[in-house]
């Protein structure tokens, strides 16, 4: 949904129903930023989440990055995946049509289950694949109580 179109809708939600509103305001701006340049284009991160088993698995397209250039932290329960992207050189005698390669640096930060080891979260990169895993808990995995 466009930005502009979900305001709108949050001041009409606003003039409607005040209270109720202040409730939902977190996520009516996750809301207003799905769908834009933040989500889905330029400074954008494609990943994949998936849960295998007793371990989270994301993986990330960063290809062109040097593992150098890449920064992955976990802090007070959030993952962050930072990195930069190789400073391109401007030819000052050429006329761009399209310019759409990647400059600069970005961030994504995913906020980790309560069930994760953020301790032990491993990290391998793989032809322009990042791929991170996240096991859960031992005190967090099912188990089985024997009767005595």
């Amino acid at each position: 949904m466009l930005p502009v179109r979900v305001l709108q809708n949050c001041v009409n939600d606003v003039c409607s129903s005040p209270l109720s509103t202040w409730s939902r305001l977190p996520r009516l701006f996750d809301e207003m930023f799905e769908g834009t340049l933040w989500q889905n284009g330029v400074g954008a991160l494609p990943v994949d989440i998936r849960q295998e088993g007793d371990k989270w698995v994301i993986e990330a397209e960063v290809p062109g990055i040097a593992r150098d250039d890449l920064n992955i932290t976990v802090e007070n329960g959030v993952l962050t995946i930072g990195g930069k992207y190789a400073e391109e050189t401007k030819n000052e005698n050429a006329e761009y049509h399209v310019r759409e390669r990647r400059t600069g640096e970005f961030s994504r930060s995913f906020r980790l289950p309560k069930t994760a080891d953020s301790e032990n979260v491993t990290a391998g990169l793989v032809n322009g694949v990042l791929t991170l895993t996240i096991p859960t808990r031992e005190e967090a995995k099912p188990r089985r109580i024997e009767l005595k």
